[in-house]
């Protein structure tokens, strides 16, 4: 698996959100309670991945569900095209193969745990500046 190249997820993340629209969608409340609530499962679940997967698979696969509808939904904002690519990003770049990378190993280093939460901790924070930032 490769390793969590942050900063390179950022600078993409950031491309995306700065590529958005002059008229930007307006406020987005289930947007806005998407990324907070699925936010905090997400950084409690990988915060517990120093423990067996076996465990926590349930609330993983739960997990992706959530953030697939997240994505959908974002898809359907007029004019969220940014959000939604963030979106995607979370779960392909991040979440996914961490899941994966817990699922195959049984229970992950506590230092890779560490490195992954900092990244999708950015990566959660910049969604939500994105939905804060839509005028109300």
């Amino acid at each position: 698996m490769k390793s969590f190249n942050a900063s390179t997820l950022l600078f993409a993340l950031g491309l995306f959100l700065l590529s958005a629209p002059a008229c930007s969608p307006g406020f987005d409340a289930k947007g806005l309670d998407n990324i907070t609530n699925i936010g905090t499962k997400l950084l409690d679940l990988m915060n517990k991945a120093t423990g067996n997967y076996s465990s926590n698979s349930t609330a993983a696969s739960s997990l992706l569900t959530e953030i697939d509808k997240a994505y959908e939904h974002a898809q359907s904002v007029k004019g969220n095209k940014s959000v939604a690519e963030s979106w995607r990003l979370l779960k392909t770049d991040i979440v996914a193969p961490f899941f994966e990378k817990w699922k195959t190993d049984g229970k992950l280093d506590k230092d890779f745990v560490k490195e992954a939460v900092a990244t999708a901790k950015k990566s959660i924070t910049a969604i939500t500046n994105a939905e804060k930032a839509k005028k109300k």
